[in-house]
């Protein structure tokens, strides 16, 4: 479980419940209107600017932030880079097929499974950094879904409250519907930054920081599985590994 994330959800539970206890976030903050207007017009806008599967992945993205990275402490796997470099050096490159398959998330197997069936070290490089680079662009489309509904979301607010004060407008005659149709106005612009401020720009930020993660640790897999392939001694290996840390 990723405990920095699961202490600011309910961090930011903790305080709408304590505004609600103490009477400063009452009834009027739930009203359709609001609702309907942010949430309703972000997700259609989010429909429209982006294909439905990274709108599947974003919401797959924004469940797995509550699990642990897999990718979030790159001096783990020195160790396990330079064992295997040394069972190479002594039994040859099919001692690749002893590589942890859980490490860095998996692509420490699938990196010594590519290495083993086409055993050319600069084809085997292009293989695996184009294949980090499609899946750095699928997940920057996942973040950047996250960022489109973190800019269009005020604006739905805005909309919202602009929606809101016309029909103040319109009952500006009866004094007593003014003010509730002015509150019912103004939490439109509420939900649009609070939906913006409190989910959308964190959630995008801890994405963007899992991936730059994820990029490091796959590179060091990359320098390690083409240093074994190249006989590069396990201490000249760790030296190089270190340095992306």
């Amino acid at each position: 479980m990723d405990l920095a994330t699961i202490a600011g959800t309910a961090g930011i539970l903790f305080l709408i419940a304590l505004g609600v206890i103490s009477g400063e976030v009452g009834s009027i903050f739930v009203n359709a209107h609001g609702i309907l207007i942010v949430f309703g017009g972000t997700f259609a806008a989010m429909l429209i600017n982006t294909p439905i599967v990274y709108v599947k992945d974003t919401f797959l993205a924004c469940l797995n932030m509550f699990r642990s990275d897999p990718y979030a402490d790159p001096a783990e796997l020195v160790p396990i880079i330079v064992r295997l470099s040394e069972q190479v050096q002594q039994g040859g490159l099919q001692a690749l097929r002893a590589a942890d398959p859980q490490a860095a998330g998996g692509f420490l197997g699938a990196a010594a499974t590519t290495a083993l069936e086409y055993n050319n070290p600069e084809f085997v490089r292009r293989v695996l950094e184009t294949e980090v680079n499609n899946q750095v662009d699928r997940a920057n489309e996942v973040i950047n879904v996250i960022r489109t509904a973190g800019v269009v979301s005020p604006m739905f607010g805005l909309i919202g409250t602009l929606l809101g004060i016309i029909k103040v407008l319109q009952q500006i005659a009866d004094p007593k519907a003014v003010g509730g149709s002015m509150a019912v106005a103004i939490t439109s612009a509420f939900y649009g930054i609070m939906f913006a401020n409190l989910f959308c720009i964190p959630i995008a930020g801890k994405l963007r920081m899992r991936l730059w993660q994820e990029i490091k640790m796959k590179a060091m897999v990359v320098e390690g599985v083409i240093g074994m392939m190249q006989g590069t001694v396990p201490l000249v290996l760790e030296r190089r590994l270190l340095s992306y840390k």
